[in-house]
């Protein structure tokens, strides 16, 4: 019974392959041109098979080179060990033209696989294509000539073996000293992508550190924030219930604004009146006052009532009548009352004034000690029957009448009457 082996394809891609041509992708990406730079080419000494030598930068000859600058030698294998082909081929990839060449050596190779080595240069032409020059050589005659050049080179390191191309192009042939020219272009290279991504690190830190600093700030100042509000909770709490209070405060001062002291009034239509005007009614509605009686002369009262402090609006709804062989009118008149008078907060507020000028008043002072004096005096002669009472500015008793509807008040009697 046969298993069916697993398929490394996927979606038509040989899994097999996949992660070697990434790798060899991320090998040749060094190569390109925005990353060339960061492998500089290092400067080669070629020792020449006529004796001559040369200076030799990224496949360039340097014109007036100094040889002993270069830390790297190379020796030219002289033409009489040298086998040349030259092959045309499609654009295709440095790994397929290398694979290409080497399939063809094999089969035109007059060496063994073991002892032959080979190199080439690929260069495109303007017919299209690509024009590829290979060397092929022994590898145990080029060891041979090596020895027999030892005394040109200045180091025991095993140096590196060239060819040149007819277009005097050089030919690296691998097996020998590249390796060491390889690897030092390699560490150079780590080195310059290490300085790249520090230049890139410390930018992209130049470029955020201001928004850093912003974002601790402000961090900052929501803990400080947070931590005065859990300080100032009980505050908050107090102000908020002194806040409930002054509205309430001003409720309550609103409702009293527009409640008339009735004391205050009756006192003040006591002395306003004359002693020939007496009166029958009283009506008292919010600040509206309508007083019904008996006068001499009306116009002479409403004169009199349009000059009081606190009387405002004064005016007859009907006309003053006269019954025959009287000497009196009969009235109605309608007169309005400020509030800054007459209402409960104003009798509070005057309250308060006095009580503060007694308060300020000196207690020794030669007027107090008289007044003092005749204090006694004058109780004495008022019988505790005839004493007047004070009278109460915020009475609740039957005389207040500031919010009554509509309600009569006793006649206030002329001035000296019985």
């Amino acid at each position: 019974m046969s298993t069916a082996e697993p398929s490394s394809r996927f979606f038509g891609l040989d899994l097999r392959t996949l992660w070697p041509e990434i790798r060899r992708s991320w090998q040749g990406l060094h190569r390109s041109s925005a990353l060339a730079w960061l492998t500089p080419d290092l400067p080669v000494r070629v020792l020449h098979a006529d004796g001559q030598e040369a200076v030799w930068l990224g496949g360039q000859l340097v014109e007036g080179g100094e040889t002993h600058s270069a830390r790297f030698d190379a020796i030219e294998l002289p033409e009489d060990i040298l086998l040349r082909r030259t092959l045309h081929m499609p654009n295709m990839s440095a790994a397929q033209i290398a694979q290409a060449v080497e399939i063809d050596l094999r089969s035109v190779s007059p060496f063994a696989a073991a002892d032959m080595v080979w190199g080439y240069s690929a260069q495109p032409v303007q017919v299209g294509g690509i024009e590829v020059h290979v060397v092929l050589v022994s590898r145990k005659q080029v060891e041979q000539y090596i020895g027999t050049q030892q005394h040109r080179l200045a180091a025991n390191a095993a140096p590196e073996v060239w060819a040149f191309a007819p277009n005097n192009r050089p030919i690296l042939l691998e097996g020998w000293g590249e390796a060491r020219r390889v690897q030092h272009s390699a560490k150079r290279r780590r080195v310059g992508y290490g300085l790249l991504a520090s230049g890139l690190l410390l930018t992209c830190a130049i470029v955020t550190t201001p928004t850093m600093q912003l974002r601790l700030r402000a961090i900052q100042a929501v803990i400080a924030y947070d931590a005065l509000q859990a300080r100032t909770t009980a505050l908050l709490g107090q102000r908020e219930i002194f806040v409930r209070s002054i509205d309430e405060l001003e409720v309550l001062r609103s409702m009293l604004a527009e409640r008339v002291d009735s004391l205050l009034l009756m006192e003040a239509m006591t002395q306003t009146l004359p002693d020939d005007t007496s009166l029958q009614s009283l009506q008292l509605q919010g600040l509206k006052v309508t007083i019904n009686g008996l006068t001499a002369n009306s116009a002479t009262l409403m004169q009199l009532l349009g000059n009081k402090n606190g009387f405002k609006n004064v005016r007859a709804p009907s006309a003053a009548n006269r019954s025959p062989g009287a000497t009196a009118e009969s009235f109605i008149i309608e007169f309005e009352l400020d509030p800054a008078v007459f209402s409960m907060v104003a009798s509070e507020t005057r309250g308060v004034a006095v009580v503060d000028e007694l308060q300020t008043t000196p207690t020794d002072s030669p007027a107090n000690s008289a007044a003092s004096q005749q204090a006694p005096a004058a109780d004495a002669a008022v019988p505790p029957s005839s004493a007047p009472r004070p009278k109460s500015r915020f009475s609740s008793g039957p005389e207040s009448t500031s919010h009554a509807p509509a309600s009569s008040a006793p006649a206030v009697l002329p001035k000296g009457a019985p």
